[in-house]
């Protein structure tokens, strides 16, 4: 029960803080204090909460990283299309803003021009606030589940003694 009084305090907490993020100038120094005490919440919560409960060393985790990279021909189709796509996509969105703004296209605008129209007003700053706070919070919950699914194959079934 007190998972869900933590979780449900977080909620609070994001949607007050995104909102008054909305408040603020986009230019304003207390915006960007406001994401650099975010992003260094983050930061330090993750370092804290995963003090020793990192199943292998960094360097393991690396190489592990590495032969899967290396080895992307024995991976499943659907797994290299769904990786091919989202560098294809990644690749597109980066050269889309280099070609914007290198000949200064005003057709073709950048991304940082559309994101500053939404930007522009403060529901649309404290909708983006909370959109990218969910977005973490997504990443999070899903590296959890993976954990909890991996903790429940390992661990043997509970034998009851009558």
């Amino acid at each position: 029960m007190a998972a869900r009084a933590t979780a449900g305090a977080l909620v609070v907490a994001g949607a007050a803080l995104a909102a008054w993020q909305g408040t603020l100038s986009r230019s304003s120094g207390a915006a960007h204090v406001a994401v650099l005490a975010t992003v260094a919440a983050a930061c330090a919560a993750t370092l804290l909460a995963g003090l020793g409960r990192q199943r292998s060393p960094s360097g393991a985790w690396v190489g592990a990283s590495w032969r899967a990279v290396a080895g992307w021909r024995r991976a499943p189709r659907a797994g290299v299309a769904g990786v091919t796509g989202w560098v294809v996509l990644g690749a597109a969105t980066v050269g889309w803003d280099l070609n914007s703004f290198l000949h200064q296209a005003h057709d073709l605008p950048t991304l940082s021009s559309l994101i500053g129209h939404v930007t522009g007003v403060p529901a649309g700053r404290g909708l983006l606030f909370a959109a990218w706070l969910v977005l973490g919070a997504s990443v999070v919950a899903m590296g959890r589940r993976e954990r909890r699914d991996d903790r429940a194959r390992r661990s043997p079934p509970a034998v009851r003694t009558p």
